[in-house]
């Protein structure tokens, strides 16, 4: 009897940093497409080994799992495919967000600061990790996206002093008009919900709302581009995909209350302590790992919390 092949599909996995999965779910993923992109590793405990990011993420994970063994077990990733987003500096720039998010929820490992451009850190050739473009991307374009512009490097002692707009609705779709061809031009575009003191609500449709670059669309070009217009006054730009969520105590309690089984059945326990200009104080017990995973789902669900602080108590 003759056996029918079949040919089994890669595991759909999130790839916007959310999803902890096995590095051998994400390298099948990554078999025939892999992207540019920031990843997190982390050993069986849950506890992250190391952050770094590279033009290849499945050439960059494999180094990774060869060099650290079970310190890279699992990981999680977010995709860069815009090649005019996946820049060096916005790339770096993202790892390092990751750190800083990673450290206050989650300990960090021996290796838990490398940096894909530090080679003795890294421990791995130049030309696996270090980003110097994407493949495939056609230098010969005419056509100059805001975004690569936005991201390229500037001098860090520069002071800039040309005037800034004055943060209303109006000024700042004005300014969303700059990169609206673009996101139209990928079957996408972006449309300004709200402005909520120094945060500025915005949602991206078609395309753009489900594309696995949807993260770095917002941070290195939609959010840097508005910080150089409003400067200061803008402190972050945040992206809904539907109705925005009203943020009290009381709605941040009841979509813990969504999660408390979840929550208990790995030995935690959540409540909120305080929320206050946009920053939410949890009371914590539990794995550092799970406080961590419960301030990304309230931030996500509220993205007018622009910090989730975590109290631990005993």
């Amino acid at each position: 009897r003759r056996a029918t092949a079949r040919t089994r599909a890669p595991r759909a996995l999130a790839e916007d940093g959310t999803a902890r999965a096995s590095v051998d779910a994400w390298l099948e993923l990554y078999a025939r497409d892999a992207p540019a992109g920031v990843f997190a590793t982390f050993d069986a405990r849950g506890t992250c080994t190391g952050v770094d990011y590279a033009t290849n993420v499945a050439t960059a994970l494999r180094a990774a799992r060869a060099r650290d063994g079970e310190g890279a077990r699992t990981a999680r990733v977010m995709a860069f495919r815009n090649a005019a987003m996946a820049t060096r500096e916005t790339l770096r720039a993202e790892a390092r967000r990751w750190r800083e998010a990673l450290g206050e929820g989650e300990t960090g490992g021996a290796n838990g600061t490398r940096d894909a451009e530090d080679g003795a850190a890294s421990g791995t050739a130049e030309a696996e990790v270090s980003v110097t473009g994407i493949e495939g991307a056609d230098a010969s374009a005419s056509v100059v996206s805001p975004f690569a512009e936005a991201a390229k490097e500037e001098n860090a002692d520069a002071v800039d002093e040309s005037p800034k707009l004055p943060l209303t609705m109006e000024n700042v779709d004005e300014a969303l008009d700059e990169v609206r061809p673009y996101l139209v031009a990928d079957g996408g575009n972006v449309e300004l919900v709200k402005i909520e003191g120094k945060i500025i609500v915005v949602r991206l449709n078609g395309a753009c709302g489900t594309c696995a670059s949807s993260s770095a669309t917002m941070k290195g070009g939609i959010e840097k581009l508005l910080k150089q217009k409003f400067g200061d006054a803008v402190e972050e730009v945040v992206n809904v995909s539907g109705e925005l969520e009203e943020m009290t105590i009381e709605t941040i309690e009841g979509h813990l209350e969504k999660l408390r089984k979840s929550i208990t059945s790995y030995g935690g326990e959540a409540s909120v302590e305080s929320l206050e200009r946009g920053v939410c104080v949890l009371k914590f017990r539990g794995p550092q790992a799970l406080a961590f995973s419960i301030a990304q789902a309230i931030k996500t669900k509220f993205p007018l919390v622009r910090e989730c602080k975590i109290r631990q108590v005993k």
